[in-house]
């Protein structure tokens, strides 16, 4: 059988562009294997998602709430959050409560005892976990030699810090703007940058503070 010059052409045209249209499809054909590949899950997000829950963790605080409120026990805060926070999440103040010896806007810190006093009542000796002793009062007996337990200038209210020898109402305030402004002490001798403080008051106080 033979062809015509027409006929050859368009045998011509044909394979051609059956040919052309196979390097097309090599070239342009999606990745499958890469596809296959690809993990369903990314070991990054994973991490990302795991440092998250541990960082979440991390900034959970917790204090034991005691006295005279609705609600005592032990509730969990975050950094930051003030002493008015944790009465609120006890239920607030009962109808006993001494709101005077109680300094609501005193920043919390973790595994701090807080105890709300009733009227005519002293705050009690509280011993912290992790931050040292929260208040200070004479041993039972009061005799002078007795030995007394030491303030912590980073987490006592004003009440507490009145106690301190040589330490009055605005002193003691001027101590807790302090904190509020520059953050916790670093050593007790950083309480002389607190205006009004000078050396030989911080003499007089070094056996009696802590941070």
């Amino acid at each position: 059988m033979k062809f015509n010059d027409q006929q050859k052409k368009y045998a011509l045209l044909a394979v051609g562009g059956a040919v052309l249209f196979l390097v097309l499809w090599l070239v342009f054909r999606p990745p499958e294997e890469a596809a296959q590949d690809e993990p369903l899950f990314s070991t990054q997000e994973t991490t990302t998602t795991t440092s998250s829950s541990q960082t979440q963790a991390e900034t959970d605080w917790y204090v034991d709430l005691k006295g005279a409120v609705a609600n005592p026990g032990m509730y969990r805060i975050k950094e930051g959050m003030r002493l008015m926070d944790a009465i609120e999440m006890g239920g607030g103040f009962t109808d006993e409560a001494d709101r005077n010896q109680v300094n609501l806007a005193k920043l919390l810190s973790d595994q701090e005892i807080v105890y709300v006093p009733k009227v005519g009542e002293e705050i009690p000796v509280v011993q912290e976990a992790a931050q040292g002793p929260a208040a200070a009062a004479p041993t039972e007996g009061g005799g002078g030699e007795e030995a007394t337990e030491k303030i912590n200038i980073n987490t006592a209210d004003a009440a507490q810090l009145q106690q301190l020898s040589g330490i009055g109402e605005k002193r003691a305030q001027d101590i807790i703007n302090y904190r509020e402004e520059n953050g916790s002490f670093q050593s007790v001798e950083d309480i002389t940058n607190v205006s009004g403080i000078g050396q030989k008051t911080l003499e007089n106080l070094r056996n009696s503070i802590t941070i």
